[in-house]
């Protein structure tokens, strides 16, 4: 609980610090997204949350409506999942829709890898917030492709068809979050989360938490 208050805290203080100037270019619909997802909607790994911008519209509607009627974001070990619930309870479906079609006419930021591979250990200088595992990106593409290919496609583009998101505009902090909450039964466990149940048993196929960075790492290569 404490530390539910704290980010909360922290939310609001950062919602204080958004400029009028920024504000204004951004529609009604974003204004109160920009507080945890960003201006430009890029995301805020302090805050776990993902960057929006270029995100696919179809999915976006679809993670919103599911937060919004406690398929996502139903545990209470998922701190920023019960967030994102709270935060979209009142959306209509009209506002979900137009925010979904705006955010996917974006430019997605370019994210910049921040765990760490045998090379990067070898620096100087080095993020204190990066991840302790070093990765092998080579192990983490055998992974990816026997188990997530088939679905989000080998450049990590994501396939409407199969109702899979792109991956390659997340930050690897984000990826690694979602990929343990599947493994964890925090995401993709509610009965009518039909793709979640997927992942879910996809990430399952994981076998430790050096896998799941190995996948990522290879995902921030494509």
């Amino acid at each position: 609980m404490k530390l539910l208050k704290s980010i909360t805290f922290f939310v609001v203080y950062l919602g204080l610090t958004v400029s009028m100037a920024s504000a204004e270019e951004l529609t009604n619909n974003y204004q109160t997204c920009a507080v945890c997802h960003g201006e430009k909607a890029e995301g805020n790994e302090m805050l776990s949350a993902p960057a929006l911008a270029g995100l696919e519209e179809w999915y976006t509607v679809r993670q919103l409506n599911n937060f919004k009627k406690g398929i996502r974001g139903d545990k209470s070990e998922d701190i920023f999942g019960l967030q994102m619930k709270g935060a979209v309870a009142n959306l209509t479906d009209i506002q979900i829709n137009s925010l979904a079609k705006e955010l996917a006419a974006l430019t997605p930021k370019i994210q910049t890898p921040e765990i760490q591979t045998p090379e990067s250990q070898n620096t100087e200088s080095q993020n204190p917030d990066t991840p302790a595992n070093s990765t092998n990106a080579e192990s983490g593409k055998k992974y990816y492709l026997s188990n997530c290919a088939a679905c989000h496609g080998s450049k990590g583009r994501g396939n409407k068809q199969l109702n899979s998101p792109g991956l390659t505009i997340q930050s690897d902090r984000y990826l690694i979050h979602q990929l343990k909450n599947f493994s964890a039964g925090l995401r993709g466990s509610h009965p009518q989360d039909k793709y979640g149940k997927q992942m879910a048993m996809m990430a399952k196929t994981l076998p430790d938490e050096q896998a799941i960075l190995d996948v990522v790492a290879y995902i921030k290569t494509l």
